[in-house]
């Protein structure tokens, strides 16, 4: 499914009205794993919110009650972490399923590219 681009972000699948004021003044329980994720994703003007970097264990109920909370359904997971395995588990654990892979838009210094990735979808 193909989703209009972020600049116009109160259209965008994933805009979150608070995640646009700095961490330090979002309301209490917001997590910090998804606003790192929702800034970068929103740099690169990325479809859904991509988690590349490491997720903690002990971080994934926070995250799925974070996207909840905020009407997230869809997100994708790119990051490469030979232990990606057991947060799939955890993800599956709080009703997140692997809905397949998909090609995102990723991008350092200004460089655009395409990276792998596993699209995650909650029901």
């Amino acid at each position: 499914m193909y989703v209009e681009s972020l600049k116009n972000e109160q259209k965008s699948p994933f805009y979150i009205a608070k995640f646009e004021q700095p961490f330090k003044a979002c309301k209490s329980g917001t997590n910090y794993t998804v606003y790192k994720a929702y800034h970068k994703s929103k740099e690169v003007e990325k479809d859904l919110i991509d988690f590349n970097d490491i997720i903690w264990p002990d971080d994934v109920e926070a995250i799925v009650n974070t996207l909840k909370v905020n009407g997230i359904k869809e997100f994708t997971i790119s990051c490469r972490f030979c232990d990606m395995i057991n947060w799939i588990v955890d993800f599956k654990k709080l009703d997140c399923t692997v809905e397949g892979t998909t090609k995102i838009k990723t991008g350092l210094d200004g460089i655009l590219a395409t990276a792998n990735a596993l699209k995650m979808r909650f029901g």
